[in-house]
């Protein structure tokens, strides 16, 4: 069973397929044991653990993912390390509690220059 929500797997492909491969990534979105979660008022973190994410801290945070639900546009960053992996979602506006109930709009953002 997975702990992610759609939006959340989609979130987490676009930031780790490259660095973590697909194997890797469809593995921790199928079969990852539930840490915890917590919602912070602006944002939320998911924390799941599979074995064969790396012990070595990483933080994935290229492209830039958005995420976006009825006014709210946050950003998506993953940091994994010691066999876990926390998927962040902040944004710099109240994140509403039901906010994985929803249909989040995932998309990558343009690179600035």
């Amino acid at each position: 069973m997975s702990h992610f929500r759609s939006f959340e797997a989609e979130a987490f492909r676009l930031l780790g397929t490259a660095t973590l491969g697909d194997d890797l990534v469809n593995a921790v979105i199928s079969d990852a044991s539930f840490v915890g979660f917590e919602h912070s008022g602006v944002g939320y973190f998911l924390t799941v653990h599979h074995p064969l994410l790396p012990s070595a801290r990483l933080v994935l945070s290229q492209p830039i993912v958005s995420g976006s639900v009825g006014g709210v546009i946050g950003s998506y960053l993953a940091f994994i390390g010691h066999n876990e992996l926390m998927l962040e979602y902040a944004a710099v506006t109240d994140v509403p509690a039901n906010i994985r109930d929803l249909q989040v709009q995932v998309q990558v953002q343009p690179n600035a220059t």
